[in-house]
């Protein structure tokens, strides 16, 4: 290759690259990823075309579902507060107004992960009843025995009568 068409090949990669460039800042056509301490909680997204990826929000901690909840409870409270804050802001160039719509938009259509743990509560009086009822229809399957087909009737006499409460 000559002097000449390797200085204007390289000139055109160049361009062609700062072009690309350009247009990928300024659109967002790219994934960016984007990790923010926040209140002792590492929130972490990703955003492409100037909107926040929902599913991504908090994909790190997706494994856990407490943390999982905390985080995207404090996720939504920082776009909330980031919205709020870029509003208050004068405009100081054209990425402040693609934020400032990201995390208003974000704080308004992201919807959280709401878990509780908690420890389960004890079984019924019905849900015994009709255990045992279960379980006697069970024993009385193919029996004609009359001692297993009376206790059948009583169990699921009982548990017929307390859904009746």
């Amino acid at each position: 290759m000559d002097p000449v068409s390797y200085l204007f090949s390289a000139y055109l990669n160049t361009v062609q690259t700062n072009v690309q460039e350009h247009f990928a800042e300024r659109y967002g056509t790219q994934i960016t990823p984007v990790e923010i301490q926040y209140e002792g909680v590492e929130v972490a997204f990703q955003h492409q075309l100037w909107r926040i990826r929902d599913k991504s929000v908090c994909g790190n901690v997706s494994h856990n579902l407490k943390v999982f909840s905390e985080c995207t409870l404090k996720a939504k409270q920082l776009f909330g507060e980031l919205c709020s804050e870029l509003s208050k802001a004068p405009q100081k160039n054209w990425k402040h107004g693609k934020f400032r719509t990201m995390y208003c938009n974000a704080s308004v259509s992201f919807r959280p992960t709401i878990a509780r743990v908690s420890a389960g509560t004890e079984e019924t009086e019905l849900a015994k009843a009709r255990q045992a009822c279960n379980a006697a229809t069970v024993a009385a399957m193919g029996s004609r025995e009359p001692g297993i087909l009376r206790e059948k009737r009583e169990l699921c006499w009982v548990y017929e009568s307390l859904k009746l409460r």
